[in-house]
């Protein structure tokens, strides 16, 4: 490395040349300097990466220097000289610029040891400069805002690997990455990696066997899962040319797009993703969903067709089994949602969603089927809201109704019931008082009392049985509720039943 020396005392300059010059032949002295203002002028005439000046000279300072340096050359390694009474001004330079220090009169390995490691920390700055810009080309690349460059276009092939995960992937985790595949013996000047988009795409431009670059893949991916990380990859080879990098990008995007939304933690490349798209080629959302119908039951004012339609898409939806394509799928149904606002507005019925919808922008932003479904179900839910029977009761009351009648022996909740109409549970709970005039608790009472008087005149059921079957964890509890409806205990009950069937 390229060393200038700064000392007013000529001796020190000479201890150090000869020091350098015997024990340090790996660096060279391009200048020697007096005073920070000489430094300042051999500093212009040299390509010098360390400065070794001394912290007490006349004129500008040692620390003064240590501050100049620092703006006009932030490259520069700079070292302070001094002696034991002036640490304080050493302490001052170090927040000022400088490294490191070294106390006169200096001995030999003292200053090896310094270069050495001035050296070190070189060499680490310089790789961490060429990470730094591959990054930025790698980056780049995938944005097709450049063409590739001639050094990467040397390769005959090119894999790509693209790491995605429900939550942002950060630096740590593709340190561990291209840790693992370094040591799976890939070569670490031809692999290259980005955090783009909060996923982490990994690039190797060399010859390997597929089978090999996937199987290390796959290692990665179990060892996130082991720190509680669901990661999905998408892998792909290319030649490598113009624009290839972006549209390799692109294919792992939607491999990785395919297994987060069918929940499939796995490694996928095109062999695998055609083999899933094969066994996909029956299906098609039209056999379940008809924006048609839903339209036109809803124009006619048919709300109890239009429940029963819904709700049994709902439960097919629900049971279709095998892995969806996610493009595919919200492409069709991006079909039949924009039909049935056509089908609308030929009624010209106003839409029971409100206001436009951004279909495309929704749908986007669905990641898994669960949450598609769940997406439907609010959807559809709002036109059944729209819609009262003929007791003026909106369908979800009469839903929940039903519900409630037939899981009255769990332990139900109103978030429960409330989440099988697809309500907020506070939103429902005002509601259903509204509706039925009592609110949950005492309706779901209702249903469990009028069941249990069902059970109370079978005469060989005790009434702790009874209270068991209807839902009751608590037969005391039963007994005061029943009290409170029928102004008798269900012991009362049984045996006023009893005398009467006797008589």
């Amino acid at each position: 490395m390229k060393i200038v020396l700064v000392d007013d005392e000529r001796s020190v300059l000479r201890g150090l040349q000869h020091i350098m010059a015997k024990h340090c032949t790996g660096h060279e002295i391009v200048g020697t300097a007096q005073s920070a203002e000489e430094a300042l002028h051999v500093l212009k005439a040299t390509e010098a990466e360390i400065v070794i000046t001394d912290v007490m000279m006349p004129g500008m300072n040692g620390i003064e220097l240590t501050r100049e340096l620092s703006k006009l050359y932030p490259h520069l390694y700079l070292v302070i000289l001094s002696g034991h009474a002036e640490f304080e001004f050493v302490r001052e330079a170090m927040r000022c610029g400088a490294i490191d220090y070294l106390l006169k009169p200096c001995h030999y390995q003292t200053v090896i040891d310094l270069l050495d490691k001035i050296k070190d920390k070189a060499a680490d700055k310089e790789t961490e400069n060429v990470k730094s810009s591959h990054k930025q080309l790698l980056e780049k690349l995938i944005k097709g805002s450049i063409e590739l460059p001639e050094s990467w276009a040397v390769q005959p092939e090119m894999q790509m690997a693209v790491f995605s995960c429900h939550e942002t992937l950060d630096a740590r985790l593709e340190e561990q990455i291209t840790y693992r595949l370094l040591h799976g013996n890939i070569e670490r000047g031809a692999l290259d990696s980005v955090i783009y988009e909060g996923k982490c795409v990994v690039l190797y431009r060399g010859m390997m066997d597929p089978s090999h670059v996937k199987e290390l893949l796959n290692e990665c991916r179990l060892a996130m899962r082991k720190q509680n990380r669901t990661v999905v990859a998408g892998y792909h080879r290319f030649h490598g040319a113009s624009k290839t990098v972006e549209l390799a990008y692109e294919v792992c995007l939607r491999y990785c797009d395919f297994l987060a939304f069918n929940e499939y933690s796995a490694v996928m490349d095109n062999d695998m993703y055609q083999e899933q798209l094969k066994q996909l080629e029956p299906f098609a959302i039209s056999e379940y969903f008809s924006g048609y119908k839903v339209g036109s039951y809803y124009a006619l004012g048919d709300a109890k067709k239009l429940r029963y339609y819904i709700e049994s898409l709902l439960q097919q939806l629900q049971r279709v089994h095998g892995r969806l394509e996610p493009l595919r799928l919200k492409r069709e149904l991006l079909s039949e949602l924009i039909y049935l606002e056509h089908v609308l507005k030929d009624h010209r019925v106003d839409p029971f969603f409100g206001s436009q919808i951004d279909y495309v922008q929704e749908m986007k932003g669905i990641g898994n089927y669960k949450e598609l479904l769940g997406w439907l179900k609010t959807y559809f839910m709002s036109a059944i809201m729209t819609m009262n029977d003929e007791n003026h009761n909106p369908h979800y009351i009469q839903s929940a109704i039903r519900y409630m009648e037939m899981n009255y022996m769990k332990d139900l909740t109103l978030k429960e019931v409330a989440d099988a109409v697809y309500l907020n549970a506070w939103y429902f709970s005002s509601q259903f008082k509204k509706y039925t005039h009592v609110t949950f608790s005492e309706y779901i009472n209702l249903i469990r009392i009028r069941i249990a008087k069902e059970f109370l005149r079978q005469k060989d059921l005790k009434v702790y049985q009874v209270a068991e079957m209807v839902g009751f964890q608590d037969a005391a509890y039963f007994s005061t509720v029943f009290k409170g409806i029928e102004h008798m205990s269900p012991k009362e009950f049984q045996q006023s039943f009893l005398i009467s069937n006797n008589s």
